[in-house]
């Protein structure tokens, strides 16, 4: 079961689900455009583990399971930190994957 898989590589090296990145990426996308405070706190809690979430941001993270106990999974960061670009408070949302993970989705979705 767990073979049936397919595994992405990040731009942070990282191996993530890539049913998990396209969820997450959704759901970052979303966060972004609706609630742009909660997604630059989430940002911010990714770069640095001790980042104190501004007031109720937890709560409300915590109630779309991006965070759990004041924690964010480390699949959700690798995610974060490959997807989000940013120069000083300019966020954008990137694709996550490395050039060979592209490249290797493109291969396989012209066979299909």
């Amino acid at each position: 079961m767990w073979n049936d898989i397919n595994v992405v590589k990040l731009k942070n090296g990282s191996e993530e689900a890539e049913s998990l990145v396209n969820v997450a990426m959704h759901t970052l996308s979303n966060l972004m455009k609706t609630q742009p405070i909660l997604f630059y706190e989430l940002v911010q809690k990714c770069r640095d583990r001790d980042h104190k979430f501004f007031w109720q941001t937890e709560e409300k993270l915590e109630s779309m399971s991006l965070v759990s106990n004041w924690e964010i999974h480390d699949s959700m960061v690798n995610i974060v930190l490959s997807a989000v670009e940013w120069e000083n408070l300019d966020m954008r949302l990137v694709s996550p994957l490395s050039k060979a993970s592209e490249d290797l989705l493109d291969i396989l979705d012209t066979k299909e």
